[in-house]
């Protein structure tokens, strides 16, 4: 399925209902594909239902040469929230993608209840980090967004409940369980996973699931 930006742009979404679904927002250079399917988390979500959206420039979604800074993209996740008719959501995200669901929080409050934010921590984004995960994952492309949202970091008090979750050799979310601390978030360590691989962890889902899951 495709919303429609404010721009025009197509925006690829994937919607399961069920009863209280799960917004998925993969990194820079991936996919939902990549990011949720093929690592599991869209079985073990299966309960809970999903909205899983392929961010601008990435996988099926359109590919125009602006709108990549944090509140656009978090514009066109919104678009796909409303399209889908789904109006409050908790949200698991990657690297990138928790950027953009930060950001969605503050833009429009009630949408999310809870986060999950996987690889990333409390420092910007930077531009070389960003063009060397391109090239492990996409092998070029991308200017547009390389340019939108580097230097951008997490900033101010968390707009929801978080959780925070990083491998021990993430050079990317480098920090992020002393970022964790500082804003009075729990952290959850993936062992020794990288930036690369650590999306597919078991723990990570886990640790998800038990935050997510409703109190009582």
């Amino acid at each position: 399925m495709f919303a429609t930006a404010a721009d025009g742009t197509k925006i690829w979404y994937d919607h399961a209902p069920g009863s209280r679904p799960v917004l998925l927002v993969h990194g820079f250079a991936s996919d939902s594909a990549r990011t949720w399917e093929q690592t599991g988390w869209l079985r073990a979500l299966a309960g809970l239902g999903h909205v899983a959206v392929d961010l601008r420039g990435h996988g099926q979604s359109g590919k125009p040469a602006s709108g990549y800074s944090p509140g656009g993209l978090a514009r066109d996740v919104l678009a796909v929230l409303d399209d889908a008719g789904v109006s409050t959501v908790d949200a698991v995200t990657y690297s990138m993608g928790g950027l953009v669901s930060w950001e969605l929080a503050r833009l429009a409050p009630g949408r999310i209840r809870r986060m999950v934010l996987g690889g990333i921590g409390g420092r910007p984004a930077a531009r070389e980090s960003m063009e060397r995960v391109r090239e492990a994952l996409s092998g070029g492309g991308l200017d547009g967004c390389v340019a939108g949202m580097a230097g951008h970091r997490l900033g101010g008090p968390p707009p929801v409940p978080v959780l925070f979750a990083a491998g021990e050799q993430d050079e990317i979310a480098t920090g992020a369980p002393e970022f964790a601390a500082s804003l009075g978030a729990p952290f959850v360590s993936l062992g020794r996973r990288t930036h690369l691989n650590a999306v597919s962890s078991r723990r990570f889902k886990d640790a998800a699931l038990a935050f997510l899951a409703p109190a009582g």
